[in-house]
């Protein structure tokens, strides 16, 4: 009886058993809940991330589609909202005009004009005023703001325009191969400037020179190079090694080449370009003008001088001396331009030069400028020839100089023996009167050739070659060699040049406008 009551009570027991069960499934069951809540919460976080990373790629279309619209009318931006359709350009404080961005995602984007300081917005019938900045750093330029739509995340973007110069970069070239007159036949000269002319991505490298078995030169970028603000090349980059490129973001590398922008030197080992400023590849060619004639009715009949002169700086004052005449000091002019043109010229003297063949005669009918001293006035010193730097050009204080030759911007550098073509190696050493460690204070521009040093392949080394503003020229001219022969690059870009520029400084052909800056936006 005992037994079979002992047994009853272990029936009984079952109940326990299924509780402990039930509170299993339910602590599973709220373990599976909060595992399900963390995942939805770990999704949502995703998806608000994909949202925004979305929205940002809108806005980045809606710069896209503006700036495609200002490349292609250069006057867009001057009609404000008036544009034609479709577009999603608003005036500040709205976004009520929308456009989709194409595809099927279902992003869209605003554009809202924001005016220039102290104005309230847009206006076509005054679109200077309304959207230019008048003044300070950033003087010429406007700004839009796009801000793209993703699900309920949005992002904003401004972008900065300005219409480009040559004065934007520290370092501008149209092509990046060595100037053809500088080759060392004429058979080869003619050669070049057929062949060495083009852009590497339109074959300059496929194959030699007419009439030779030499390929065009083309000039590196080595380890140790350091460009030192924005950079604008119409060609390509040649890397040898490490160099940098900008100080800062703020310093923007163009190249009119598709992507990478750059080849590296098969002789060269580790070729890998050090890009501090963002590179923007495909940039819009940038064309100097022809020849800087229209410089010489600015300076007028008593600032313009004929055939070679000596100018020399000195502060807000000038003393000229052209070829044997008595020195005569001037003030700077108050049109701000100096213009030295041709008188007695004849066609060899005026345009061939090669290394083994320059000359420093005392007097030229030619149009040569020959310029040293410090200054603290504002100065252009156009050439119709070449320019010839023999000294220092220091500046102080509000002081800013251009120096614009429509041949050569050429370095003072005389050699004591035979100089040799660059196929050769040079056994002249410097010469009297070799400059070292030179110091420019100048926005240089050789318009048809380069900014060069004479015999820059003959000689020791001369040291630093510090270039304080900016340098633009055709073809790239060389200042030394890694012998070494001549210098050692120092250049420093002025960052008054992006809103201030030596008087009457010239423009590029049909200037587009270009993106200076683009900031994110946050509410």
């Amino acid at each position: 009886m005992r037994l079979i009551v002992a047994r009853a009570r272990l029936r009984e027991e079952g109940g326990y058993t299924m509780i402990a069960v039930i509170g299993a499934i339910s602590l599973i069951s709220m373990l599976s809940a909060a595992t399900l809540a963390a995942t939805n919460g770990d999704i949502n976080l995703v998806q608000r991330d994909l949202d925004h990373q979305r929205a940002h790629a809108a806005a980045q279309a809606g710069i896209a589609d503006y700036s495609f619209h200002l490349n292609n009318d250069n006057g867009y931006w001057s009609r404000c909202t008036e544009v034609p359709s479709p577009n999603a350009v608003n005036q500040v404080g709205s976004t009520a005009k929308r456009r989709p961005v194409p595809g099927p995602s279902g992003e869209t984007y605003a554009i809202e004009l924001l005016p220039a300081t102290g104005k309230s917005s847009c206006d076509p019938a005054k679109p200077t005023e309304t959207m230019l900045e008048q003044s300070g750093v950033n003087t010429g330029s406007f700004r839009i703001r796009s801000t793209g739509y993703a699900g309920g995340a949005k992002a904003s973007i401004v972008a900065t325009y300005k219409r480009a110069s040559l004065l934007d970069y520290l370092y501008f070239t149209q092509l990046e191969t060595l100037d053809p007159v500088t080759y060392w036949t004429t058979a080869m000269i003619e050669g070049a400037y057929t062949q060495c002319a083009k852009f590497r991505r339109e074959g300059r490298q496929s194959q030699v020179i007419p009439g030779t078995s030499q390929s065009c030169i083309e000039i590196n970028f080595v380890s140790g190079d350091a460009i030192k603000g924005p950079l604008h090349t119409n060609d390509d980059l040649l890397i040898c090694g490490t160099p940098e490129f900008g100080r800062s973001a703020a310093d923007v590398i163009e190249v009119s080449a598709p992507l990478p922008g750059w080849q590296g030197n098969p002789n060269c080992a580790g070729n890998v370009p050090k890009f501090v400023g963002p590179l923007v590849t495909t940039a819009p060619v940038l064309t100097p003008p022809p020849t800087n004639g229209k410089l010489e009715k600015i300076a007028g009949s008593g600032y313009t001088f004929t055939g070679q002169t000596r100018i020399t700086l000195n502060g807000n004052n000038m003393t000229v001396q052209v070829g044997n005449e008595p020195a005569v000091e001037k003030p700077i002019p108050s049109s701000g331009v100096v213009y030295v043109k041709n008188g007695s010229c004849s066609s060899s003297s005026y345009s061939p030069y090669a290394s083994n063949e320059v000359m420093y005669p005392s007097t030229s009918g030619c149009g040569n400028a020959i310029v040293h001293g410090n200054y603290s006035g504002q100065l252009t010193i156009a050439a119709v020839n070449n320019i010839i730097i023999d000294g220092n050009v220091v500046g102080s204080g509000t002081g800013l100089l251009g120096l614009i030759a429509n041949n050569f911007v050429r370095v003072y550098h005389p050699v004591s023996g035979t100089p040799v073509p660059l196929n050769q190696t040079c056994t002249a050493s410097n010469g009297n009167g070799s400059l070292t460690n030179l110091q420019i204070d100048a926005a240089i521009l050789a318009i048809n050739h380069s900014f060069i040093v004479d015999h820059f392949n003959c000689g020791g080394s001369l040291g630093k070659l510090t270039v304080n503003g900016a340098i633009s020229q055709k073809f790239r001219g060389t200042v030394g060699t890694t012998a070494p022969t001549g210098y050692i690059k120092n250049y420093n870009y002025n960052d008054r040049l992006r809103y201030q520029e030596p008087p009457n400084f010239l423009d590029p052909v049909q200037s587009a406008w270009h993106i200076q800056r683009e900031t994110l936006d946050y509410p």
